[in-house]
């Protein structure tokens, strides 16, 4: 059985190639076109689809894209579509970008238009290769592949626990944002995987950290690793603000405040514009909040599931300073990342877990020994 995965609605497009539990070939989008993250994170960029990609994983099997049985698109329009999705009208606006936003900060007047490129891209990748790479997408009889829509952080923890060395493990999940979830915890062992428990928006520690890259004059959902550098130039001065930003919970979670940081540390720092040792501060300061706010949830979640090994995947599992704290100081005995942590690792994901879906009783038998995978 063979399952294709595709990332594609945010950025780091990739697409995975999975036969029977075994990853044949994963590659990004972005290594083919050169275009650093394959495209920028704005809704109107979520039509295109990673056929250079794609191409290759079928290419790395012998196979037409009329061979595969099963496409995974790490994604799930209908959790917020609702259940009449299906004769659901588009309303946009003729102008979204200049219409004053009226609803909450993480949502936006072009969410109609990204969520109708989501649910349409079962067409566009039927019909819409480019002509170059056309061969191997033709039709012939039709798409014989079921196409599944699979959650955004379960894409994440899927790619976190199956590709591990663990027979069993906990697993936490930590990004921007997915549909809803910012967050997530779970827990696997065999074949079966179990989310226990989420945080949603707007409690995200990947928008904060977001927020942070923008204010210091860094591209967001791009140069998050220049913060994490430059905390290691700094003092944490400036952790009380951070603090009363950053809030744990007894729940294993925590709560976002309003950041203001321009108010709180002054001007934003300009693209280009002088280092100053107060931008090396707020770095190290909020660099030490993430890890003490990772620290208690992953207590949070030895506690409760009581294993001593844990996989984690999602882009603020990239912080690697942080996974060095965990190492060091955290609960578990065993810690394995996802190399592919970001979204492009939500392909390898969603065709992992389409695959033990397909295959409920089937051995888990793959490790991801190495990341030579394309």
């Amino acid at each position: 059985m063979f399952t294709l995965g595709i990332n594609a609605v945010y950025h780091d497009s990739s697409a995975c190639l999975a036969e029977d539990g075994r990853i044949v070939a994963a590659a990004e989008e972005e290594r083919f076109t050169r275009i650093k993250h394959a495209k920028r994170p704005v809704p109107f960029s979520t039509w295109e689809l990673p056929f250079h990609a794609i191409d290759y994983c079928l290419e790395s099997a012998g196979l037409a894209l009329a061979d595969i049985d099963h496409v995974a698109y790490s994604y799930d329009p209908y959790q917020l579509l609702g259940a009449n999705a299906d004769s659901a009208t588009l309303e946009l606006p003729l102008q979204p970008s200049a219409r004053a936003h009226e609803g909450p900060a993480h949502t936006s007047p072009w969410d109609p238009l990204f969520l109708c490129y989501v649910v349409n891209a079962p067409r566009q990748l039927a019909d819409g290769a480019p002509h170059h790479l056309r061969a191997r997408f033709a039709k012939g009889a039709g798409p014989q592949y079921q196409w599944h829509f699979v959650d955004h952080h379960l894409s994440h923890e899927a790619s976190a626990y199956f590709p591990s060395p663990f027979e069993r493990a906990a697993v936490l999940t930590m990004d921007g944002r997915g549909e809803r979830a910012t967050a997530s915890y779970g827990v696997g062992h065999g074949n079966h995987y179990e989310r226990i428990e989420q945080i949603d928006l707007p409690h995200s520690l990947g928008l904060l950290y977001e927020d942070l890259t923008r204010y210091l004059g860094f591209l967001h959902s791009s140069d998050e690793y220049k913060v994490m550098a430059l905390a290691s130039f700094g003092k944490p001065r400036y952790l009380d603000s951070f603090r009363e930003i950053v809030r744990c919970n007894e729940d294993g979670g925590y709560c976002i405040g309003p950041t203001d940081l321009e108010r709180r540390f002054g001007p934003a720092r300009l693209r280009g514009g002088p280092l100053e040792q107060r931008h090396f501060d707020i770095a190290s300061s909020l660099q030490q909040v993430l890890e003490e706010t990772v620290l208690h949830m992953t207590r949070w979640l030895h506690r409760n599931t009581g294993e001593d090994n844990l996989c984690m995947a999602g882009g603020v599992a990239l912080n690697c300073v942080m996974n060095g704290m965990l190492r060091e100081r955290g609960p578990f005995r065993d810690i394995w990342v996802q190399p592919a942590a970001g979204d492009a690792g939500t392909a390898l994901g969603a065709a992992l877990w389409v695959d033990a879906c397909q295959r409920p009783q089937a051995e888990r038998y793959y490790s991801m020994e190495h990341a030579f995978l394309g």
